[in-house]
């Protein structure tokens, strides 16, 4: 007896000791094969880096679907992940704002509609036929030391399955964590800067691009002037469709602040064509640009084509054509000379970024062999595309002509190429030109740095409405005003400056992968009654194999006695 309590006494203490040591020691096993619960080091870095409890506000609640419902579950664990390397802790509250009073709500949405954010409607088919309608609001208010920022935690693609979405908002989960820690832990915000003085787009062109880069860097604009210098403070230096020839003294500033690690954003068009002088006229022509440096770019590597893209995969234009009542009226018509291109999936920049709508884009060819650089396409047309020449008449009387598929026989030509890795100098064994002042020794080869080429200034440009009046509107960059679509050209353009500015290796969480692991609907359909029956026999069947078990053990081991 008294050894049977000897026994139970050490029992019970060694829970106990157990229960305290699991309060100060965790342990958790990620047995996923693709890691899904396990953080990178960049992630535990940023969250060991903050100086104050993170506090994160979910507003994803209320009546979700199933889908919504893993999105919600997901975002738990992974904030949790996060939680257990703060040195501060971590404090997650649920606000369902269907359930807020009126007062409150309307508070919640004028914060929302300040951060670029608004309630996602969802609309689903219940068993019995009904169609209901819902807001969901997707979304994260993440906050440190006074400091707050929003997370919007999907993603939406077009062209996608809900289920596709919502499995590559939950992949890009840990990135939106990890950068928004990022922005509220920095003491100093990064710099970078618009190039100016060689007919670049204006302010008002970018400014959709400047407000959302605004987020995560201070945004300059200016001209280089005499000191090549002056780029030195700056991350990445953009240079928006210029319209004149760059001096040399620009060129080398260029040149040598990549050569000292600096990262460059070139958007160019090798042909000069624009939809504006189609308001006017229904031809527009297209000469070629002399930009002054193609000699630079084809030492990096780069050959800007001297060619015009038509693709059958294109947006709209709105053409004017007369209506029954003897009035015009505009109507959205298919343009070629729009592509809407297709992003490359395997990289950080343009993973889940939907189709980057340009307009009158050139192609890229790479040159050179035996550099020390790594290229990657980011940006293609589809399998349906053509190219012209220069020079080049485009009219709107095309419109109405059925295209010939036999003559879009170019397929998947690039139009975005990024280039990282050590670059030669454009002025090897050339002495500074004049009107530069400085003291630098010119350096002839680069260290590990990136750049990137778009044959398209008109990626990055925003449509102005009433740009001469006192109070001009600036349409989202990317936002088709036909179709009430928004494309992909300010996720790319944020994200391709990102990018650029990254040393720490977070842009590269967003190549992570989650496998979609889907249920046949077709198995499930035709052996219902199979599954149902194996799922009310099984459990019965273990308990009766194990009373029998019990049974026979009892009897073997007592039955003598």
């Amino acid at each position: 007896m008294k050894s049977n309590v000897k026994i139970f006494v050490a029992i019970l203490a060694g829970l106990v000791l157990l229960n305290v040591c699991s309060h100060f020691f965790s342990a958790r096993i990620d047995l996923t094969s693709e890691g899904r619960y396990t953080l990178s080091g960049v992630t535990r870095s940023y969250a060991d880096s903050l100086c104050s409890p993170l506090e994160a506000t979910l507003y994803l609640n209320g009546e979700l679907n199933s889908g919504f419902r893993r999105l919600r579950r997901q975002t738990i664990e992974t904030l949790q992940e996060v939680g257990y390397d703060t040195r501060y802790g971590l404090r997650i509250s649920n606000v369902d704002p269907a359930e807020l009073t009126k007062e409150v709500g309307q508070k919640l949405q004028q914060e929302l509609n300040r951060a670029g954010l608004s309630g996602v409607p969802v609309f689903e088919t219940k068993e019995d036929g009904q169609k209901t309608r819902s807001i969901v609001y997707p979304f994260v208010r993440l906050s440190v030391g006074g400091k707050y920022t929003w997370i919007n935690l999907l993603d939406n693609t077009p062209g996608l399955s809900g289920e596709e979405n919502l499995n590559r908002s939950m992949e890009s989960l840990e990135y939106k964590i990890a950068d928004a820690m990022c922005r509220l832990s920095r003491t100093e915000v990064p710099k970078i800067a618009f190039l100016e003085g060689h007919g670049e787009l204006d302010e008002y062109d970018v400014m959709s691009a400047t407000e959302s880069l605004s987020e995560h860097f201070n945004v300059d604009r200016g001209e280089i002037g005499s000191d090549p210098n002056i780029l030195d403070p700056y991350r990445v230096v953009i240079i928006a469709k210029p319209s004149q020839p760059l001096p040399e003294k620009d060129k080398y500033a260029l040149d040598q602040y990549l050569m000292h690690g600096g990262r460059l954003l070139w958007l160019v068009d090798a042909v000069g064509m624009t939809t504006d002088t189609l308001r006017n006229s229904p031809n527009t022509i297209g000469l070629l640009t002399d930009h002054n440096i193609a000699d630079q770019l084809f030492v990096y590597g780069i050959r800007l084509r001297p060619n015009i893209v038509e693709d059958l995969n294109c947006g709209m234009i709105a053409v004017s054509v007369p209506s029954k009542d003897g009035h015009t009226q505009l109507v959205p018509m298919p343009w070629t000379y729009s592509p809407l291109l297709s992003t490359n999936m395997n990289n950080e920049i343009t993973r889940n970024v939907g189709p980057v709508r340009t307009d009158f884009c050139g192609t890229i060819d790479t040159v050179g062999e035996g550099l020390q650089i790594v290229r990657t396409p980011l940006l293609r047309t589809s399998a349906k595309s053509k190219l012209t020449s220069a020079p080049i008449m485009a009219s709107l009387a095309t419109i109405h002509q059925q295209p010939n598929p036999n003559e879009y026989n170019k397929s998947h030509q690039t139009i975005a190429i990024a280039e990282e890795g050590i670059f030669r100098s454009a002025f090897v064994h050339r002495s500074a030109p004049q009107g530069v002042r400085t003291v630098k020794k010119t350096k002839e080869e680069s260290v590990s740095t990136k750049m990137i080429v778009v044959a398209d200034g008109d990626v990055i440009r925003n449509t102005v409405r009433f740009r001469t009046s006192s109070n001009p509107t600036v349409v989202p960059l990317g936002y088709d005003e036909m179709s009430r679509q928004t494309y992909g050209n300010s996720n790319f353009i944020v994200n391709a400056v990102q990018w650029l500015a990254d040393d720490s290796g977070l842009m590269a969480l967003r190549n992570r992968t989650f496998a979609l692991r889907l249920l046949d609907r077709q198995k499930i359909s035709e052996g219902t009654t199979l599954y149902k029956a194996l799922a009310l026999l099984i459990p019965l069947i273990v308990i009766a194999v194990f009373g029998v078990g019990v049974y026979c053990v009892r009897r073997s081991r007592f039955a003598h006695k």
